[in-house]
């Protein structure tokens, strides 16, 4: 039996989106020949970040073996989560989105302490979602984290800062790493899937674009993607080989 592994680049609470593209993979891929890795920024911008949590919830739940990475979005939750976010921290949270998400669980911007509080209680799946989101993942041909590595830097001893937050040095490099690295976190410049020799960039602007991509990788190599966008006038889901040829 072959083994699907299936990337999905940056959400940021475009949960109908989310909900467009996993109603098409889940009909093709079956749970037991397949996992998920959501390469992060499940929140923040985008209207709907509860229902996109509790979308990545049930297909973790449902699709053994599926984990998320941690993005520089969602390592604001998890603080607050832990009832340890900084005043600092917390100014920056909001202007990169944070309210709209509080918003979206009916929870406080103004006191992120009570807030933290209330969202452990009545969103247990959730926080456990958030405290266990990884820094990267890796298989024998691909390197999976959100933001990118220091091509400087071997991959197992990776900065977790580095895996979230870099661009400049990774983006513009051109070395050719230990292993293809599969990323979200800067928008493609196409809004549409990119490959390089060096790495695969999936985040194609989903609270801009209305698009959300996902990288589909058969037996460690991939073989093709799917990009959904739902907009007030189309619902559609397009399909691309790995060259980026429209099937």
């Amino acid at each position: 039996m072959k083994k699907n592994l299936i990337a999905i680049g940056d959400i940021h609470g475009m949960a109908e989106t989310l909900e467009l593209l996993l109603s098409t993979l889940t009909m093709e891929f079956k749970p037991e020949s397949t996992r998920f890795i959501f390469l992060g920024d499940l929140i923040d911008r985008g209207p709907n970040s509860l229902q996109a949590v509790d979308l990545v919830c049930d297909i973790t739940d449902h699709y053994p073996g599926s984990i998320c990475i941690r993005g520089n979005h969602d390592m604001y939750m998890d603080c607050m989560s832990n009832l340890s976010i900084a005043r600092d921290e917390s100014a920056t949270w909001m202007c990169l989105g944070g309210k709209t998400t509080l918003n979206s669980y009916g929870l406080d911007p103004a006191d992120l302490i009570d807030s933290g509080k209330k969202f452990n209680g009545s969103h247990p799946r959730h926080m456990s979602l958030f405290r266990s989101a990884r820094s990267h993942f890796e298989t024998q041909r691909y390197f999976f984290t959100h933001a990118g590595v220091d091509p400087s830097v071997p991959l197992s001893e990776q900065d977790n800062h580095v895996l979230m937050w870099i661009r400049k040095g990774f983006l513009d490099s051109t070395k050719v790493l230990e292993k293809i690295v599969v990323h979200g976190h800067t928008i493609t410049g196409s809004t549409l899937p990119e490959i390089y020799e060096n790495r695969v960039a999936l985040d194609v602007g989903s609270y801009r674009t209305d698009k959300i991509a996902a990288a589909i990788f058969v037996d460690d190599e991939l073989d093709g993607f799917f990009v959904s966008q739902v907009t007030a006038s189309l619902s559609e889901v397009r399909r691309f080989d790995k060259q980026m040829n429209e099937i």
